[in-house]
Parts: C-alpha cells; structure tokens; sequence
C-alpha cells in the first residue's frame, strides 16, 4: 500500500503536468481507465501480462485519425509491419497509451480497446503506469495533426518541446533513461529544438527523430559511398515549406551527411518565394541542371517546364561551412494523378547532386496506399532501437534540420539572408546502417487493412 507522502507525490506530479500543459482530465476515463465514449463504463483493461524479452512501450500523440501519423505509426505496433517481403511483428507490446485531443474521428481509443491498452489522461501517468516512477522500456511520440495555432510566421505551434520535457521529467525524476523516437521536427521553433537536444543529451536518451523520407523507397538505388566529394545538391518536395519543407530538408541532409569530411554544418539560409525562386535558377545560385534531374525522376511526373507547371515555388539557399551549396525546393504541380486507385498528388519528393563530378538523382518514392509501408522500413530501425538502446541514424541530424527549416522560414519572413553561426553542428553519419527496402518500388505483398482493422480503410 502506498504512503500518505507518496499518494501526495503522485497527485502533486500529476496536477503540475496538467497546468503545465493546459490539459484537463476527460471525466469518462480517469488515469488508467477504459475510455469510450460511454459514461457509465468504468470498467478497467485487463492488460495482458509481458513475455520475457519483451520490450515495453508507450505511445503518445496528439490526435489518432485514420492516415494520421498515429494512424501509419502506431496501428502498426498492434497488427505489424507490412514489409515488401511480409508482414514483421515488432518484439515489443504496448502498455499504455496518451492521446491528447479525442475527437469524433478518433480512431486511436478504439484500437487500445481491441488491444487491452489503457489511455492515461497525461503524459507522465502513461509513462509510469499510474505510479511514480518510469515503467516502460521505450516511448514512441508523434507530435503531428491536432487543433493548434499558427505564429505570426505562419508555423503550426505543435507542443513538442512541450510534450518532450514531460518525458524528460519523468526520466529525471526516475533516475533512468530509455529510448524514445520523436516524428518528424524536435519543434517549429530553433530554440526550442536546441533545448530538447540538450536535455536528451544530458540524460543520456537513446533518441532518433525525423521523418519516414530517409527510410522511404529510392528507385534508382542511389546512397552515396561515405567519403563522396559533393560540390552541391538539391532536394525537391511540395505542399508549404512549414508543412512538408522538414520532408524535403531531411532528404538533402539523410544524402550530404555521408559527404567527405563529413558534417561541418551551415553558415546561412536564404528563403525564397514565387518569382525570386526562378531568377535564383536563372543566376545559378540554384542550379536548373540539379533540378531538372531531381525532378525527371519523379514517378508520374506532369509534363512541362516547371515555371509554367509551379504556380507558387518556395526554397531555402544552404550553405554549409565547407563550401558545399544545398537547395530545399517546395515544387507543387511537378506530378499528377497515379493510374491505380490511389488519391493524387500534387508532386513527389526527389534529389540530385554534383558528386565526384557526375550528376546523379533519385526520387524518394512514397508508398501512399494505405499501408504506408515506408512508416514500416522507419519503424524497423525505431524497434531495432528499442532492442539495442542504439539509435540507427544521427541525433545530430534532426537538430540540424529542425533548425535549419526554421531559419529558412524566418529568412522568407524577413526578406534576408540569415546567418547562422549556432547553425555549426558536426557529426559523422559513419557507422550508421539504417535497415530500407532493397526493393526500388513497394510491392505490396501484405494485405490491407488486416482482418478486424476494415475500418482503416478509404472513407467512401
């Protein structure tokens, strides 16, 4: 039985991260509880005892949607991995689970009933199981979609520095570290992504970040050999530079890391918009070469001249400390509708450089059915993580590109340059050996959704 002082302990750490972060707790499940959307049940999870060796993990998001991010990430942890060669179960069980805005298109609290998975009203209770101290062996967080505002430079203001500093506390508090891996950006803002790099370094977190594009199918087979001499490259995407502009920046910098000298960080950014982003390719500051050749790879390409086929274009000018000369183009209208079943879009993701001379480019192909297979080739790595405690990619790499995206929003904003000396961050991508389909395209070998799972699929 626990003590009057530690009952006040729990509620105290309770209480505080529900100020901190403005959140309440929902009167149909309390913490631990069943959730539905029924009042009078109360009843708890029978939760299923965890098999030696093991591994136990929380999943935390904000909003659990059909082809929401929780949705292609976390649906996966309970039915497996589609794989281009079958399906893989992860050696993990998940233990609880925190979703911060339940909506009517929820489909996050259905799933962790079919599965005896408790939601926790918080954060903190989620990791710790309801008690005091930490109780799972690895957390897996998706900051993506949820209702929350714009700031005056048009960035979504997700709380993820906010939702990862109530991790880090429960670490601190606990003692004890374990692996966690955070979709996509640290945060929309610089300094807040500076701030949760140096708290997981401090308490020694076993952390990967970043979004599925590094793990995503490359037709033409191209990585670079470690040690490749780059003298520019360019990394092509669509939709908005604060949207999907972290997709395009995390495949300029998955590609140039493995350059000779390796990562010697960026001395400025530049952003551009509409016009300014042609007569940048016009003078060469951008090279049309590179681009053209990025985006002739992109699967159903429309065609055309791209200055007709791009109503708006975005980019950011990088350059890095040693020289090399970067582009992050945001090209909506390259691509058009695939002739299958699937939705359109409006463009691809692609890259191409100047290395060892030769101009050399490959898209980065999506698998946009609804197996979203390449989510499955990144949450390989995130579980080789959970098992080994070592993450499979830089840290260093999703500080880098967290920051960078950032600046280059504020350069548009401020219609200048901006240097970035805080920018100097140097690492090696040496060692590292991220697990990607061998195969240049998915082949959808897995059935989708899994049986029990119809409900994952297209709205009619």
């Amino acid at each position: 039985m626990k003590t009057d002082k530690s009952n006040t302990r729990r509620d105290f750490i309770k209480k505080s991260v529900l100020t901190a972060t403005g959140l309440t707790i929902i009167p149909a499940f309390g913490f631990g509880e069943e959730f539905n959307n029924t009042p009078a049940n109360n009843n708890k999870v029978q939760v299923s005892p965890v098999q030696e060796g093991v591994k136990t993990v929380a999943l935390i998001c904000h909003a659990y949607y059909r082809r929401s991010h929780a949705d292609v990430l976390f649906t996966k942890f309970f039915v497996g991995l589609p794989l281009d060669d079958g399906m893989k179960r992860m050696n993990v069980k998940v233990v609880s689970m925190h979703i911060g805005q339940i909506t009517d298109e929820d489909i996050g609290v259905r799933i962790a009933k079919m599965n005896g998975v408790p939601l926790y009203s918080s954060v903190s209770e989620a990791l710790t199981l309801g008690g005091d101290k930490l109780a799972v062996d690895a957390v897996v967080y998706t900051g993506e979609h949820g209702d929350y505002p714009y700031n005056r430079l048009g960035q979504k203001m997700y709380p993820r520095m906010n939702t990862l500093e109530q991790i880090f506390r429960v670490f601190d508090a606990s003692k004890k570290s374990v692996p966690v891996f955070s979709d996509k950006a640290l945060s929309y803002s610089a300094l807040d992504s500076r701030w949760v790099y140096d708290r997981a370094k401090e308490l020694k977190v076993p952390m990967m970040s970043g979004s599925s594009l590094p793990y995503a199918y490359r037709p033409s087979g191209l990585e670079h050999p470690m040690g490749v001499k780059i003298t520019e490259a360019v990394a092509v995407g669509y939709g908005t530079l604060d949207g999907y502009g972290h997709h395009v920046t995390e495949i300029l910098q998955c590609m140039v890391e493995r350059r000779a000298g390796g990562e010697t960080g960026v001395a400025s950014v530049r952003g551009l918009q509409g016009d300014a982003v042609w007569a940048a390719m016009d003078s060469g500051e951008i090279s049309w070469d590179l681009v053209n050749a990025a985006c002739d790879t992109i699967s159903f390409r429309v065609p055309g001249s791209l200055r007709e086929l791009v109503k708006n274009p975005s980019a950011v000018i990088v350059k890095y400390n040693d020289g090399l000369k970067g582009a992050i183009l945001i090209l909506t209208g390259t691509a058009g509708k695939r002739n299958d079943d699937l939705p359109p879009r409006p463009g691809g993701f692609a890259y191409a450089a100047k290395a060892n001379g030769k101009t050399v480019a490959t898209e980065f192909y999506l698998d946009i059915g609804l197996r979203s297979s390449h989510f499955s080739y990144l949450l390989y790595n995130v579980d080789r993580m959970i098992q080994t405690g070592e993450p499979q990619a830089p840290f260093e790499r999703n500080l880098l590109t967290s920051e960078l995206i950032d600046m280059g929003i504020r350069s548009l904003n401020e219609g200048k340059l901006k240097e970035t000396p805080f920018l100097n961050i140097k690492y090696s991508a040496q060692g590292y050996k991220p697990f990607r389909s061998p195969n240049p395209l998915p082949t959808n070998a897995v059935p989708w959704p899994p049986q029990g799972y119809e409900f994952l699929g297209w709205r009619k």
